[in-house]
Order: structure tokens, then sequence, then C-alpha cells
């Protein structure tokens, strides 16, 4: 997995700790990012299984996104 993917993850669970929902323009606010890249970098989470998408367009990681977004948390919290 690319290290943006994986920061998409983490951002993704920490947004999901604040926010009753998550959602691709809140991924984009909170990253300062477009939101045409966030939407390419959430097909690709979703094609690779990490995230799952309502059609409401709620974000939620499935098991191997919350592992992989927790795995990073912890080692941003360790630096």
């Amino acid at each position: 997995i690319h290290e943006s993917a994986e920061n998409y993850l983490e951002s993704i669970l920490m947004l999901s700790k604040k926010l009753p929902v998550v959602r691709s323009i809140d991924v984009a606010n909170e990253l300062g990012f477009k939101k045409s890249s966030v939407s390419i970098a959430m097909k690709n989470l979703r094609e690779s299984n990490h995230i799952t998408v309502t059609k409401e367009g709620y974000i939620y990681l499935t098991e191997s996104g919350k592992e992989i977004a927790e795995m990073i948390y912890e080692r941003h919290q360790l630096l």
C-alpha cells in the first residue's frame, strides 16, 4: 500500500472519531487536497477493499483499512 493511501486511511480514522459520518469533502478539507484528487484516491481504496462508500457518500473503513490506519496512527504517535 502506498504512503498516500496510508495517509488517507489515517485521516478517515481520525475524522471518524470526531464526526458522525465521514465524506470525501471532509477528507479533502482535512488534508487540504482538491475533491477530485480525493475522489480518485477513494476509488482506489474502495477497489482494494480498504473502505466502503454508501450511496449517500459516507466512507467507512473495512477491517483491513482500519488495521492499516491504526498501524499508521500508532507509528505517527511514536514519531
